[in-house]
């Protein structure tokens, strides 16, 4: 944890607060505050701290909404790229830049899907889901980012075909899900059932997928544990 993530977590709690009042919040930092029932602001300040900390430019301040076990809002901005992505119920899902000297217009954000997947298809994995899961059934090439909200988003983009976790907690997701569903997502743990989003609860350890339909049917098919 560096003093970056501490201020940013602190600074992020004011703001949002003052914005939604009625909300609480859970950040990767500060635990959950408020009523864990309500509308809940769910922050990791900087997703990607070894990346940011050894100079690796690849790092993303992350900003989810959940409700009633949905991601209903998120909002993953890449500073070292100059990049936000963004996405919410009924508002689609969008790129544009976080500042620019010109005006212009947000980027529809859309999944790719297939029917088959490629040796050039690439899925982003974090390190714990490498270990737990027999990829040699899945023809893809494997990406570890350091970031697992920039995996969920960089799906929802057609960069990555899907995104594949393990012992996460809900900050480290729920912005990047919220984008995807709008993008043309799904969330799936690995036996199929529906992800949610649940507030109070440990790292999780069984591995979810973030994928479009046809894609995520084939990793439900010919993914599994490994021994």
């Amino acid at each position: 944890v560096t003093e970056a993530d501490q201020r940013l977590e602190e600074f992020l709690r004011e703001k949002l607060g003052a914005l939604a009042p009625g909300f609480s919040f859970l950040g990767e930092e500060g635990g959950l505050t408020g009523d864990p029932d309500a509308p809940c602001w769910v922050i990791d300040p900087i997703d990607g701290t070894t990346n940011y900390v050894r100079g690796i430019p690849l790092w993303c301040v992350s900003v989810g909404a959940v409700w009633r076990g949905q991601a209903i809002w998120g909002a993953i901005a890449i500073a070292p790229q100059n990049e936000i992505m963004w996405g919410g119920q009924g508002l689609g899902a969008w790129l544009e830049p976080l500042s620019s000297t010109q005006e212009s217009a947000p980027q529809a954000l859309h999944a790719h899907d297939s029917d088959a997947l490629m040796q050039e298809d690439l899925i982003g994995v974090n390190t714990t889901a490498e270990r737990a899961v027999d990829f040699r059934r899945v023809p893809c090439r494997l990406r570890n980012l350091g970031t697992l909200a920039y995996h969920t988003a960089a799906v929802s983009r057609g960069m990555l075909c899907a995104s594949l976790a393990r012992e996460y907690k809900l900050y480290d997701i729920a912005a990047g899900i919220a984008i995807g569903n709008q993008a043309g997502c799904v969330a799936k743990y690995l036996g199929g059932e529906e992800w949610r989003a649940e507030v109070v609860a440990p790292k999780e350890p069984r591995p979810l997928i973030v994928a479009p339909p046809k894609i995520m049917q084939q990793l439900l098919d010919d993914l599994e544990l490994a021994d």
